[in-house]
């Protein structure tokens, strides 16, 4: 038979490897209660990328979608706006062929944004310099390796903006 002693440790044993199971964990809602909805603005284009700030903007409603903690409104019903500016479009080398002619690139797309909670008229999160990033090689067609690692960058970036306003670590 065991003692009332060997439980008791058996039992606080098993309690404690369920707390340390528990210890890590990211935060939700972080946001203040009354906010629920949200409209996503179409960001300011200040590169030479043409219609960026559109592909943008439904990148990051898709994020929004797909996450479910904030529902996307129009600006009359929203609890909250998400603004921004799209500021830098760029390739960066990453790799070369015999140290002379590029062989990877990595693109770059960087914006400056606000998330205000409307009803406060308090902003929430305001990040500047934030990026999303993808890479690509050259090889065969190079506009089209260009064209789907901007498609990835800006997939990337509207995942760190959505990751940046709900979750904190």
């Amino acid at each position: 038979m065991y003692s009332l002693s060997a439980i008791f440790k058996a039992v606080l044993f098993f309690f404690c490897i369920f707390l340390c199971g528990c210890a890590y964990t990211t935060q939700t809602y972080f946001l203040p209660a009354g906010i629920q909805t949200v409209h996503i603005a179409t960001f300011e284009n200040k590169t030479d990328q043409p219609n960026i700030e559109n592909e943008l903007r439904s990148k990051i409603i898709s994020a929004f979608q797909n996450d479910g903690n904030l529902k996307i409104v129009p600006l009359s019903e929203a609890d909250a706006v998400l603004t921004g500016t799209v500021k830098d479009y760029s390739r960066q080398p990453l790799r070369y062929i015999n140290n002379e002619s590029v062989r990877e690139y990595r693109l770059q797309i960087g914006v400056d944004f606000e998330f205000n909670a409307l009803l406060e008229n308090k902003i929430i999160v305001k990040e500047n310099n934030f990026f999303g990033d993808s890479s690509f090689y050259l090889t065969g067609d190079s506009v089209a390796a260009e064209r789907q690692a901007r498609c990835s960058a800006l997939d990337d970036l509207a995942s760190r903006v959505l990751n940046r306003i709900v979750t904190l670590w």
